[in-house]
């Protein structure tokens, strides 16, 4: 055990010993493992809304400074911007250059016997990083954001083949959870009985976003509910033979979708982002099944609130678990 790790061992018993309130009530140990210090600033402020509201050990171990760094905060912390009370314990650890023993080590000494294991994991380059495998086996919830450090669509190829190599581990992702209103969004066009001939009529897709991972995932969750499968890189084939174009564009924000526009042979259904109101979709429907415009809205979550939706849905998403299939099927097309 390194002497940081002992020093912050000590000081929570002390600390504990003179307090009032009892840490034995916390619902879950957090642990955070990220190696930017930006990310690590970033994440503390959503760490902290989230700690907040469930009564938490918090455990950062941060990759950007060495062991001898360490940190331990029991009700609050004055040291970064815009941090709110929390209703536990919060300490940090640095961690760089350590390896998988010593990061799976430092969370069995500091977790909570009582209080299951929340891994995020805000670092890149999961698939063969022998720190994440061996780290995730011991939580309880697994958190990624496969579109956190970059647009493109390499974090969502990490994640894919990391669970190819770990098919027992469940992992949620941020990416996919912040797809649910363009997912009723694209419900809605199909909510009655003379427009369900449409959604299998289907012969093109068009998704624009900021970012790689949320398109693909939006992708793969239209072919897995519709039982496409890809036949071709930029095509899907669904039961009949009938094939179904689709296109990706890069526009817009990162981590958010700015346009999903859906083709049948008649009919074109186009939900996109309002110009001047970011927080509605537009929902337009022309040609044979044309309808009224209609709008959606889109309620920002934020980072704490989605991280919180993963562990509340836990490992039973068999949707998502589909769509992360077809997304992987799609990457492997077009590799």
């Amino acid at each position: 055990m390194s002497n940081g790790l002992q020093s912050v061992l000590c000081e929570l018993t002390e600390r504990r010993k003179s307090r009032h309130d009892r840490v034995d009530v916390a619902l879950m140990t957090l642990v955070a493992f990220f190696e930017d210090a930006t990310v690590g600033n970033w994440l503390r402020d959503r760490i902290h809304s989230l700690a907040v509201k469930h009564p938490s050990r918090v455990i950062l171990l941060d990759g950007s400074q060495t062991e001898t760094t360490h940190h331990v905060v029991s009700s609050s912390c004055d040291q970064h911007e815009e941090c709110v009370k929390t209703r536990g314990e919060w300490v940090e650890i640095g961690v760089a250059g350590s390896d998988s023993e010593t990061l799976r080590s430092a969370i069995a000494a500091l977790a909570l016997p009582q209080a299951p294991v929340v891994l995020i994991w805000a670092a890149g380059q999961i698939a063969h990083d022998a720190r994440f495998a061996g780290v995730s086996a011991h939580a309880r919830t697994i958190v990624y954001n496969s579109s956190a450090l970059s647009n493109d669509e390499s974090g969502l190829r990490q994640l894919v083949e990391f669970v190819h190599e770990h098919p027992d581990v469940f992992v949620s992702d941020l990416a996919y959870l912040r797809l649910a209103p363009w997912q009723e969004s694209v419900a809605l066009f199909f909510d009655g009985r003379s427009v369900i001939r449409e959604l299998f009529d289907l012969r093109r897709v068009e998704i624009a976003s900021g970012s790689a991972a949320e398109a693909y995932y939006l992708l793969g969750w239209l072919a897995s509910r519709l039982e496409w499968a890809p036949c071709a890189p930029d095509r899907f084939c669904n039961r009949f033979g009938t094939e179904i174009e689709f296109a990706l564009v890069h526009e817009g924000l990162p981590r958010r979708i700015r346009r999903v526009a859906l083709q049948s042979s008649r009919s074109q259904f186009v939900a996109e982002l309002q110009t001047d109101d970011p927080h509605a979709i537009a929902l337009t429907v022309t040609g044979a099944a044309e309808h009224p415009n209609r709008y959606h809205p889109i309620v920002d979550l934020g980072t704490a609130a989605l991280i919180e939706r993963a562990i509340l849905a836990g490992n039973k998403d068999r949707i998502f678990h589909d769509t992360l299939l077809a997304a992987s099927e799609i990457l492997a097309r077009r590799s």
